[in-house]
C-alpha cells in the first residue's frame, strides 16, 4: 500500500526516516519527536473541530450584529391625561396589526403590546345594532313622547363612569333607559356588564352601535359611524335625552359624530361632568320630560345694588363666583348699579369676570346697568326700575332669580334650583299643579312679610312625628328667589295696570292697606297682589341638619332706596292673629350654608313630594287645601276687579286671555 504524500514535502526533518524518530518508540527521542509534531501538523480530526468552531462562532458574531429591532421593553401602564382623539389599542383586532414608531394611546383604552392602524375607511355596516333596536320598538312602538333616556360612550373608561349612573336611573324605574356603546374596543357587551359591575336588577336596554372593521376605523369613519348609529337610535328609540361623559376622557370622534347628529336633529344631549357619581346624583331622580329641558331652559341673575352697598355686594358676587354650575349653561348676571357708585364697587367690577370658569366657552355673560337720576327713587320709580331689568325671550324657558345684596349663596344653589325648576316646572307628571307656580326660593324666612312676626315653617306628621318637608306658601320672597318667565309677562301687565288705575281711580276702600314691611322692597307688594288674586304660591326649601342655601347678613344691611328717607318705618300689622311690634322688627337669623352634596341635604333622600303632598299656606300663615285656595282667590279678584281694576260690580268676570292680567282691569274698556 503506497504511503500518502507529505504534507511539507520541504521539510527534511519530517521526510528523515530513522528509527528512532518513529511515533511508537517508547524511549525519550520519541517522546520529543511527539512534541516537536504537534505544533506544526494537527490531524484531520482536530482541524474539522477547529474550522466548526470558528464558523460557530462567525455564526453568532453576525446574529448578535443583526439583533431584530422590535423586541423592546415592555411598555408602561396606559396614561390617561393624554388629550382626546387619539387612536387606541385594541387587543385581538380582526387583521394582523403592525407596530408603529411613537404612537401613542388613546386615554380611556387598555394598551397592548401591538397598535392596530387606524386607516380603514370602507363602507358602515351594523351587525349587532339592528337585532335590540328591532326587538324595543316591537315591544314599546315608535312613540315620540316617551319615557326613553339614552346614555352612550365610546371609551371604556367613560362608560365605566356612565353605567352606575344608567344603572341607579333604571332602578327608579320613572324611566326607560338604554345604553348604547360606539367604541372601538372588540370587547362583548357582557363583558363589558361584568367588569362594571351591573348587576341583573339594573333593567338597562343594551345597543352594540360599533360598525364592522372597528378597530382598524380611521377617526373619521368612525365618526361617522357614531353620526350614523345615534341616527338609527333615535329612529326607532326617541331619547328624550342623551347622558354622554363631559369630564375629557370620551374620544373626540364620539363627541364631533354624535352631538353634531344631535344638534340637527334637536335632541337633548346632558354632559357629565367630572365626580357626577358623587355630586349630581340628583339626575337619575327626574323623569324624560324634565330631562328634556335641559338645556332649552336659561337663567338670568338680577342683583339691584343700593348706594353705598360695595361690602355686601363684593360678598353676593364672590358666593356667585364659588357656585358649581356643573355643565349646564351659565346663567347671564345683570347688575343695576345707583348713579353714584363706590370706589370699592367700580374697582371690583373692572377686574370681575362672569362666568369665571373659562371651560363653559359662554364668553362675557355680564352686564352692568348705572342709573342717571341722581335723586332718590320712589316706590313706584322703584317698581318700573325692577321691572324693567328683566325681560324673558321665550316665557315658557326664560327665568330670571332675583338676589339682594343682603345674601350670601351656597355652592349648591344651582344644583337646588335646576333640580328644582325641572321637576316642578316641567315634569310630565306635574302638568296641573305647576300652572299656579309663581316661583322657588332658595331663601328660607325667619319672619312673616311684615318682618316682625316670627315665622315658623310646617311640617307633616310622619310616624317618627314631625318630618321635615318643602311647603308652598303664597307669600313671594324678595332676597333670594327665581320667578318664571311667563308669570313675569303677567307680572309686568299687571303692574302697568295697576299704576294707571293708581293714577286714575279713589283710593280703595278695602284694598288699600300696605301689606308688605317696608324694610323689604316696594315691588314685592304688586307680586303679593298678583299672587293673591291668581291663587299663585312660591316654593320653599326645607333642609335637614339647618343648612341653608343662602344666608342673610345683618352686619351692612340698609333699608331699601324708596324708603331710605322716611322718618316713619311703621311696619303694619298682618292681621289680628299675627301681632307686630314696629318698634322691634326681628332680625334675619344667619344660618350656615350646604356644602356637601345636594342629595344628603335634602330630606327624604333627595326625592322630592308632589306639590299636592306639601303644606299650603296663605300669605298670612294659615294652613289651606288647594280648593281652598282657589276658592279664597276668587273672591279676592272680584273686590280687586271692582276696588282697583274699575269693573262695575255687576259687570260680568272677564275671560282671561293668554299671559295678561287685563281680565282684571276695566279702565281700558269701551263700556
Amino acid at each position: 500500500m503506497p504511503l500518502p504524500p507529505r504534507l511539507f514535502p520541504g521539510d527534511e526533518e519530517l521526510g528523515k526516516r530513522d528509527d528512532d524518530h518513529k511515533p511508537g518508540t517508547k524511549n525519550t527521542l520519541g517522546h520529543v519527536w511527539r512534541q516537536r509534531r504537534l505544533p506544526h501538523g494537527p490531524p484531520r480530526r482536530s482541524m474539522k473541530r477547529a474550522a466548526l468552531v470558528v464558523l460557530a462562532l462567525v455564526a453568532l458574531f453576525y446574529f448578535f450584529k443583526n439583533m431584530p429591532t422590535d423586541l423592546r421593553n415592555p411598555r408602561p401602564r396606559p396614561y390617561y391625561g393624554e388629550p382626546p382623539g387619539k387612536s387606541s389599542a385594541i387587543a385581538g383586532s380582526r387583521r394582523p396589526p403592525s407596530v408603529s414608531e411613537g404612537a401613542t394611546p388613546s386615554h380611556g383604552h387598555e394598551e397592548t403590546a401591538e397598535m392596530p392602524q387606524h386607516d380603514y375607511n370602507g363602507p358602515i355596516k351594523f351587525y349587532q345594532l339592528a337585532s335590540s333596536l328591532h326587538a324595543f320598538a316591537k315591544a314599546k312602538g315608535p312613540e315620540r313622547i316617551n319615557r326613553n333616556v339614552l346614555f352612550a360612550a365610546a371609551s371604556l373608561k367613560s362608560a365605566s363612569t356612565l353605567l352606575p349612573i344608567a344603572c341607579e336611573m333604571a332602578i327608579r324605574e320613572r324611566n326607560d333607559v338604554h345604553f348604547a356603546f360606539m367604541g372601538r374596543d372588540d370587547i362583548s357587551m357582557d363583558m363589558l356588564k361584568s367588569i362594571n359591575g351591573v348587576a341583573k336588577e339594573c333593567k338597562i336596554i343594551y345597543h352594540d352601535a360599533r360598525p364592522d372593521f372597528s378597530a382598524e376605523s380611521s377617526d373619521f369613519r368612525m365618526e361617522v359611524s357614531c353620526s350614523a348609529g345615534f341616527n338609527h337610535i333615535n329612529t326607532f328609540v326617541h331619547p328624550q335625552a342623551t347622558f354622554i361623559d363631559g369630564s375629557g376622557e370620551e374620544d373626540t370622534f364620539f363627541l364631533r359624530g354624535l352631538m353634531g347628529r344631535a344638534n340637527a336633529l334637536g335632541r337633548t344631549v346632558i354632559e357629565m361632568p367630572d365626580n357626577a357619581e358623587q355630586n349630581l346624583m340628583w339626575v337619575t331622580l327626574l323623569d324624560s320630560a324634565s330631562l328634556s329641558a335641559w338645556n332649552k331652559v336659561s337663567i338670568d341673575i338680577l342683583v339691584h345694588a343700593p348706594p353705598s352697598s360695595s361690602g355686601s355686594l363684593i360678598r353676593l358676587l364672590e358666593s356667585l363666583k364659588r357656585a358649581d354650575l356643573f355643565s349646564s349653561v351659565p346663567p347671564r348676571l345683570t347688575i343695576e348699579l345707583p348713579h353714584d357708585v363706590e370706589e370699592p364697587t367700580r374697582r371690583y367690577l373692572e377686574h370681575f369676570k362672569w362666568p369665571p370658569n373659562l371651560a363653559h366657552n359662554a364668553g362675557n355673560l355680564l352686564t352692568l346697568h348705572r342709573r342717571i337720576p341722581q335723586h332718590g327713587l320712589t316706590a313706584e320709580e322703584n317698581s318700573i326700575r325692577f321691572l324693567e331689568s328683566f325681560w324673558p325671550a321665550d316665557p315658557p324657558s326664560s327665568h330670571v332669580l332675583v338676589l339682594s345684596p343682603q345674601a350670601e349663596l351656597s355652592p349648591l344653589f344651582f344644583h337646588y334650583l335646576k333640580y328644582t325648576m325641572l321637576e316642578y316646572k316641567y315634569s310630565a307628571s306635574k302638568v296641573d299643579a305647576h300652572q299656579n307656580l309663581l316661583g322657588i326660593s332658595l331663601d328660607l324666612p325667619s319672619t312673616y312679610i311684615n318682618d316682625s312676626t316670627g315665622f315658623t315653617p310646617p311640617s307633616t306628621n310622619g310616624p317618627s312625628g314631625a318630618d321635615i318637608t318643602p311647603f308652598l306658601w303664597q307669600t313671594p320672597n324678595s332676597n333670594a328667589a327665581l320667578y318664571f318667565g311667563d308669570k313675569w309677562v303677567e307680572l309686568h301687565d299687571f303692574v302697568t295696570h295697576s299704576l294707571t288705575s293708581q293714577h286714575t281711580l279713589p283710593t280703595p276702600t278695602t284694598l288699600n292697606g300696605k301689606l308688605v314691611s317696608k324694610t323689604l322692597p316696594s315691588w314685592l307688594e304688586h307680586i303679593l297682589q298678583l299672587s293673591r288674586a291668581r291663587g299663585y304660591w312660591t316654593l320653599y326649601p326645607n333642609l335637614e341638619n339647618l343648612d341653608a342655601l343662602v344666608t342673610l347678613h345683618n352686619d351692612l344691611y340698609q333699608l331699601p332706596e324708596e324708603y331710605s328717607e322716611e322718618s316713619d318705618m311703621g311696619i303694619p300689622d298682618l292681621s289680628a292673629d299675627l301681632t307686630a311690634d314696629p318698634a322691634h322688627p326681628l332680625k334675619h337669623t344667619e344660618v350656615p350654608l350646604v356644602t356637601k352634596s345636594l342629595l344628603s341635604a335634602l330630606p327624604n333622600s333627595g326625592n322630592l313630594p308632589s306639590m299636592v303632598e306639601m303644606p299650603l299656606l296663605t300669605w298670612d300663615g294659615e294652613k289651606v287645601n288647594m280648593t281652598e285656595m282657589e276658592e279664597r282667590a276668587a273672591n279676592y279678584s272680584r273686590i280687586f276687579r271692582h276696588e282697583i281694576g274699575g269693573c262695575d260690580i255687576s259687570a260680568v268676570e272677564k275671560t282671561r286671555i293668554g299671559l295678561t292680567a287685563g281680565d282684571l282691569f276695566c279702565l281700558n274698556d269701551k263700556d
